[in-house]
């Protein structure tokens, strides 16, 4: 009796100070949210919500995990291991092609990315026979290094390695250039390491760069759940396109660069308002990653089912009509 007496006094005591709905007193939602390293300009909203604890403020008890490329994030989300996740479309949609039911809710941001290169290659031509790092296999930047090749009819040895290492391997001589996402091409340039030979932007113009990822099962099983994550990403992303300069503070005290080099890394960036995903981009990669063997070929049976299947913009589409 006194046991029961005491869960009453300290349900009275939470009605009382915080509201029925009082976040101090309803069981919080676990959930795990994936990262990549220093992605903080192409996944902007999530560094926001991380900084801000937004997604803490909505109840939920967040664990948060970095990962080096969007392979290991998709690995870990495969497994269950994380629930919503930030990274490049093309791990994504190599991950969807082997079967896992992962999705795309929403834009975080489009280009971004660059190749870097020693001073005495000034054209694509010049990069015929080099070694160029890149994330590794199932990343976009690989996938645009490739394309670059096929495009100049050049052969290029691509080598996959950590972002943070490649401008110093680039200042020792141990690849003749390499392909990353900003900052770290910015902070190549701004070292005097090498210079910047194409944009992803020169590459593909407006293509789909990283993405709000989550699982199918989640979304299909839990959507409250989902719905709340999308609300509070759009909010984050609302308040980045409002609040430019602390968000490169932010951005800044993340990744231990100076202003300077996130404000020169940002020209390569861009941010679709309202996130929606460029489909179109999304085609013509995923028909890359066929073409190569990343996907394995027939696995696609129609591609704009594919598409429809691994990018669902349904819930976006809804929250943006309602404000």
């Amino acid at each position: 009796m006194k046991r029961k007496q005491l869960v009453w006094a300290l349900a009275l005591v939470c009605m009382l100070f915080f509201g029925l709905q009082g976040p101090a007193c309803a069981a919080e939602k676990q959930i795990r949210f994936g990262y990549l390293v220093a992605d903080q300009l192409h996944s902007p909203a999530v560094m926001i919500m991380k900084e801000k604890k937004m997604l803490e403020a909505e109840g939920f008890k967040v664990t948060w995990g970095e990962f080096l490329a969007g392979s290991y994030l998709m690995q870990h989300m495969a497994s269950g291991e994380v629930d919503f996740g930030s990274g490049g479309a093309v791990p994504v949609m190599i991950t969807r092609g082997q079967g896992v039911d992962v999705v795309i809710l929403a834009s975080a941001n489009a280009e971004g990315s660059s190749i870097v290169v020693k001073d005495a290659i000034k054209a694509p031509k010049d990069l015929n026979g080099k070694n160029i790092g890149t994330p590794g296999i199932g990343s976009i930047q690989d996938a645009m290094v490739e394309k670059v090749a096929k495009d100049n009819q050049v052969k290029i040895t691509r080598k996959a390695m950590k972002v943070s290492d490649m401008p110093v391997f680039l200042n020792k001589g141990e690849i003749d250039g390499f392909m990353a996402w900003a900052p770290h091409t910015a902070r190549a340039v701004d070292l005097k390491y090498g210079h910047e030979i194409l944009t992803s932007h020169d590459i593909l113009p407006g293509h789909q760069c990283c993405v709000l990822i989550t699982k199918g099962e989640l979304l299909n099983k839990d959507p409250e759940t989902v719905r709340k994550v999308m609300q509070t990403y759009l909010k984050a992303y609302a308040w980045f396109l409002e609040h430019k300069d602390e968000a490169i503070a932010m951005m800044a005290k993340n990744t231990g660069m100076s202003e300077e080099v996130i404000r020169l890394a940002l020209k390569t960036v861009t941010y679709p308002n309202p996130p929606y995903v460029n489909t179109d981009s999304l085609k013509i990669m995923a028909q890359g990653l066929v073409d190569t063997g990343k996907i394995q070929p027939g696995t696609i049976k129609n591609m704009d089912d594919f598409i429809a299947a691994t990018y669902r913009p349904a819930l976006l589409k809804e929250l943006i009509d309602k404000k």
